[in-house]
């Protein structure tokens, strides 16, 4: 690591576009996006991710925004810098070299501390000297005194080396846990009584007994983000509630659930309680089109057995089922969803059967050549084994 990217990341942190920092600091934007590089490389972090306007701050970058910008002000303080300047690149190690230096009050006992040659480390020194433009140390015959210039920088460089030391355990810790955390991407549940919901619940309850020291990690998304990570290797394992799988991708089917046609008590009886009746009277709430369960609703409403209904039907999007499940309860809208994400008994709910035969599946994925059939076996067994029709 080193003092030109401490300072960098800290003005990105700031303002996150590569460009101002650049326009800011008088550097190329090429030397502002490989300063970013090294720190994340550095640390084995994320700090930014893209977003539709620029860069945008991760978790971790916020989380470390105010250790940066105490390293920035100590290395400017080093380099006699103000805030809008760019300062010169130094390694940390070189400051490590010159606090032993200081500690040990020689040159020579420095040297044999840091198993290097003493003509080295004067180099160093020297070297160091040129770039902040200030002599650090008097060399005599009883050894290396600081200057008073030196004793600030060396005050300087024991606090950038302190706030490195905590930044790097505390992303090296968060490092080793993620490289030990199982990371399993799901569609989002239909509800508390879903399949998917219970399937969910139990493998992480399994899990912890199996596995107590290697954490399952969890997250839900939709369809396409989980296609989208998975590919891209944030999640070793996904539950995909696709019509099939990508030719990419292997897997496993765990389960299927009926789609039935879904509205409110009071709906469906101001309709008469007839699929045609409801679906020409009420407004129809599906996901969008980068969900799973969409595709297949699409898929459905295309074949010839709904085409009655095909030119009438508007629906409005929702990503969000639990929006959707008020829509139908609350303001009398209907949905296809499975039956298995119904509570027991239907509530408030009247299900309708189809007159197609439509399921949605449930299937583990993974990318063909690049999973751990070990893992993906464990993670099977625990999810409930065999494929259920």
């Amino acid at each position: 690591m080193d003092t030109a990217a401490l300072v960098v990341t800290d003005q990105l942190l700031a303002r996150p576009a590569i460009r101002d920092v650049a326009r800011l600091l008088g550097c190329p934007p090429s030397s502002i996006a490989a300063a970013l590089k090294r720190t994340e490389k550095a640390l084995a972090v994320r700090l930014f991710q893209p977003g539709a306007q620029g860069l945008m701050r991760t978790l971790d970058g916020e989380r470390l925004q105010p250790l940066f910008a105490a390293l920035a002000g100590e290395t400017r303080r080093l380099f006699r810098r103000q805030e809008t300047e760019a300062v010169p690149m130094l390694g940390l190690e070189a400051l490590h070299r010159i606090l032993t230096v200081a500690r040990k009050g020689s040159i020579r006992a420095a040297a044999r501390e840091l198993g290097m040659g003493q003509p080295q480390l004067t180099r160093q020194i020297a070297h160091v000297e040129a770039k902040t433009g200030y002599a650090l140390f008097a060399r005599s015959a009883e050894g290396a005194v600081p200057t008073p210039e030196g004793l600030l920088a060396i005050d300087a460089a024991r606090r950038i080396e302190d706030l490195w030391r905590e930044m790097s355990a505390s992303s090296g810790e968060k490092f080793r846990r993620m490289a030990a955390t199982v990371r399993l991407g799901a569609v989002f549940p239909l509800g508390a009584e879903s399949s998917i919901a219970g399937l969910l619940a139990s493998l992480s309850a399994r899990w912890r007994l199996r596995h107590p020291r290697q954490p399952l990690f969890i997250t839900s998304m939709i369809a396409e983000e989980l296609l989208n990570g998975v590919r891209r290797g944030i999640f070793d394992l996904v539950l995909l509630d696709l019509a099939g799988l990508p030719d990419d991708l292997d897997g496993r089917l765990l389960s299927t659930s009926p789609l039935v046609l879904v509205a409110s008590q009071e709906t469906a009886e101001r309709a008469g309680g007839t699929l045609d009746s409801l679906l020409l009277t009420s407004p129809l709430a599906v996901p969008s089109a980068r969900s799973g369960l969409r595709q297949i609703v699409d898929r459905m409403l295309e074949s010839e057995v709904f085409a009655a209904w095909r030119g009438r039907i508007d629906p409005v999007e929702v990503d969000s089922i639990p929006v959707i499940l008020r829509l139908v309860e609350d303001h009398g809208f209907v949905s296809f969803l499975p039956a298995a994400s119904l509570p027991a008994g239907g509530g408030r709910l009247a299900a309708l059967g189809l007159p197609v035969e439509t399921a949605m599946p449930l299937y583990a994925a993974w990318p063909k050549g690049r999973g751990d059939h070990g893992l993906v076996a464990q993670v099977l067994a625990l999810a409930g084994g065999p494929a259920v029709r």
